[in-house]
C-alpha cells in the first residue's frame, strides 16, 4: 500500500495547506468540520490527513443551500 500524503486532502486529493505540525497554530484546528463530512472520507484515509478548506467550505455551503 502506498504511503499516505498528509498534505493531501482525502476527499479531493489537492493540497490541504495544513500546517498543524508547524510553529504556528494551523487553520485546521479552529475549523468546525461536520461529522457528515468526515463520514465521506474513505476509511483507509480517515484521521490520516486534514480535509482542505475548499472541501469544508463547499460542504458547508451546500448544507446552507439545502436548508433553504
Amino acid at each position: 500500500m502506498p504511503a499516505i500524503d498528509t498534505n493531501q486532502c482525502p476527499l479531493c486529493q489537492q493540497n490541504n495547506l495544513c500546517a498543524v505540525n508547524g510553529n504556528q497554530p494551523c487553520w485546521c484546528v479552529s475549523r468546525d468540520v461536520k461529522r457528515d463530512l468526515l463520514t465521506q472520507v474513505p476509511a483507509a484515509l480517515s484521521g490520516k490527513s486534514c480535509i482542505c478548506k475548499s472541501c469544508i467550505d463547499k460542504f458547508d455551503f451546500n448544507k446552507v443551500i439545502n436548508k433553504s
